[in-house]
């Protein structure tokens, strides 16, 4: 079975529907400008809580645009595959894909948003995409949003989504606000998930303090994914949240399978002065990188300079893949076959990248 571990909807061509609130937040559902349903379709809205300096830098509809004509059109036009689900069956077929996980492209909505609102938001995109989806369930797996701005609700909203949705993965932010993701508000979703028995995907958005200083969308997406990742990586393992919760398993999406490796050995290297301070080490029984072997899983890309030294170091079970369909920068229709094609790996090695070892994390 080949399982595609990361793709995404345009759902932002909708935020009309997908987000028509009711009751008391009815007034925040988002006004569509115009007849279109596509990537200049334009809504009058206040539900992104990002940087406006860092949305407006991170801001790319011309690489989407069919006047553009960007290489050809064609990805301008693979588009539709966002909300289409015959469409996108029929675009997966063609690289061979069997199931695929879906998230949303503006995930910050229905997870960063506070309070009631931020409940509101992510139930009502989860309930969106279980209908989206619905006839093709057994192809595409949508990952359940949590309301991060509302800790206290992510477990209850994980069950909701498991148990009734039939949903596989919780999804985790990076950060939210102040909250790092060693942040005791966040312990009972990593209870529900490990009781559960479901993983947490830690996409990340690439935007955040670390980002939105910069100015055009070259700058934030070269270190947006990555910088969203790293702080989330640091607290769960520094912080000792896979000490304390040891069953709890962790995706982490479109950073390449050698971005961990930098960070394990750093972090085994400040342990070796750190254990000496109960204060700043006391939480962790093992040196750090074992938690990232143990507890951690990441996405490589098909044309990645070399991947043995990732499967060496965290583990050739611990390595998934992802399409990252329809974006732009998706190798798509050539992401199965460019690992296929790999030499420097095995066929053992490139079966459980292919899909087994999303099969196991996903209990398929």
């Amino acid at each position: 079975m080949i399982i595609d571990l990361d793709s995404h909807l345009r759902e932002g061509y909708f935020l009309d529907e997908v987000y028509k609130l009711d009751g008391p937040y009815a007034k925040f559902t988002p006004v569509k400008m115009g007849d279109s349903r596509n990537h200049q379709t334009r809504f009058i809205h206040s539900l992104d809580p990002g940087n406006p300096q860092g949305r407006a830098a991170h801001r790319h509809p011309y690489i989407y645009d069919p006047r553009v004509n960007w290489r050809g059109g064609e990805i301008a036009e693979r588009q539709v595959g966002g909300y289409d689900m015959e469409r996108r069956q029929k675009d997966i077929r063609k690289e061979g894909i069997e199931k695929e996980i879906i998230f949303p492209t503006g995930i910050s909505i229905p997870t960063e948003n506070l309070g009631g609102l931020g409940l509101a938001l992510c139930r009502a995109y989860n309930n969106w995409v279980a209908k989206l989806v619905k006839g093709y369930e057994d192809v595409f797996l949508p990952v359940a949003m949590a309301p991060a701005g509302y800790p206290e609700e992510m477990p209850n909203e994980l069950r909701r989504c498991v148990k009734e949705l039939g949903f596989k993965a919780g999804h985790l932010v990076p950060y939210c606000g102040r909250r790092n993701l060693d942040d005791p508000s966040f312990f009972p979703y990593y209870e529900a998930a490990q009781e559960l028995n479901v993983p947490l995907f830690c996409h990340p958005n690439s935007n955040g303090e670390l980002t939105d200083r910069f100015d055009n969308f070259f700058k934030t997406h070269v270190l947006g994914r990555v910088m969203n990742c790293t702080p989330a990586l640091v607290a769960l393992v520094l912080g000792g949240v896979f000490e304390k919760f040891p069953k709890l398993k962790v995706a982490f999406f479109e950073c390449s399978a050698e971005w961990p490796l930098f960070w394990m050995h750093r972090m085994d290297d400040d342990y070796e002065w750190a254990r000496d301070f109960s204060h700043l080490s006391g939480v962790l029984s093992m040196p750090p990188s074992e938690y990232v072997k143990r507890n951690c899983y990441v996405t490589c890309e098909a044309d990645e300079r070399d991947l043995t030294l990732p499967i060496s170091e965290i583990g050739e079970d611990h390595i998934l893949m992802a399409t990252d369909y329809p974006h732009f920068d998706s190798e798509f229709p050539h992401t199965v076959s460019g690992i296929k094609e790999r030499k420097d790996i095995t066929d053992k090695q490139k079966d459980k990248i292919l899909g087994e070892n999303a099969a196991r994390l996903l209990n398929l």
